[in-house]
């Protein structure tokens, strides 16, 4: 990704929030032409508007707190490190409940404030689902448990890839680098450091930590008690060929 090496960690709290139609605390994180993420934070009972994209697909995934996203003619209970995917002309919307609602999204291509329609908005109340993994988590090559977001048809069409890695209380992972993959890092929860080539980064909610191709990595959890959870995005799709140990 061009102008990757330039950049450096920073938190999402630190950034202006952004005008949006939903009033909504928005944050433009990462901007890249063929991806986007963005930081949003619902106040309780908000509820953003009923909507669609043409071109964009995006994933939701939450952090913190709970609500219904509801899509197409289908509503599914959310809360912690659950997401959806949402493939172009897909209606939908989140309702928050009584706590604060937090979430990432990601727009593959990157945002486009021209390409989101509004709907009239004549979803009725169901009966959500809940979610679920369904599946057990990977043992990476690194030593992390993976969860992949994104399946390998996913991976190779949207050309990023993303999983949700925990590190388990006191543990360091093996350092590696990629040769082809641009990495970013973001922790949703515990604390612990990160090392970036010869610097080390504190990894603590809300970090988002860049990572270039070659550069050598591995996360480290200071805790003996709590996981340490980040998500992963790779850019392009991470591969298991593509990962070299120090």
């Amino acid at each position: 990704m061009d102008n990757m090496r330039n950049l450096e960690p920073f938190s999402v709290y630190s950034l202006s929030p952004v005008s949006n139609v939903c009033n909504q605390t928005l944050r433009e994180a990462i901007t890249f032409p063929n991806f986007s993420m963005a930081h949003v934070i619902m106040a309780p009972e908000n509820i953003s508007l009923w909507h669609k994209h043409k071109k964009m697909t995006e994933i939701y995934f939450i952090l913190e707190g709970d609500g219904i996203l509801y899509h197409n003619n289908s509503a599914l209970k959310v809360e912690g490190s659950s997401y959806s995917l949402l493939v172009p002309n897909t209606p939908h919307k989140l309702k928050n409940f009584q706590n604060t609602l937090e979430h990432l999204v990601f727009a593959i291509p990157s945002f486009d404030q021209n390409d989101v329609e509004l709907l009239p908005d004549n979803m009725s109340e169901m009966k959500p689902e809940v979610f679920s993994y369904n599946r057990e988590p990977i043992l990476a090559l690194d030593g992390a448990l993976i969860f992949e977001l994104t399946s390998e048809e996913e991976r190779k069409k949207f050309g990023i890839g993303l999983a949700v890695g925990n590190l388990l209380p006191g543990r360091r992972a093996i350092p590696h680098y990629h040769n082809k993959s641009d990495e970013f890092y973001y922790c949703i929860s515990g604390v612990g450091a990160v090392r970036v080539g010869v610097n080390y980064f504190k990894m603590e909610k809300g970090m988002v930590i860049p990572v270039p191709k070659g550069r050598v990595h591995a996360l480290e959890n200071f805790s003996n008690l709590q996981d340490l959870s980040v998500l992963c995005l790779t850019s392009p799709e991470y591969k298991p060929n593509d990962f070299i140990f120090e």
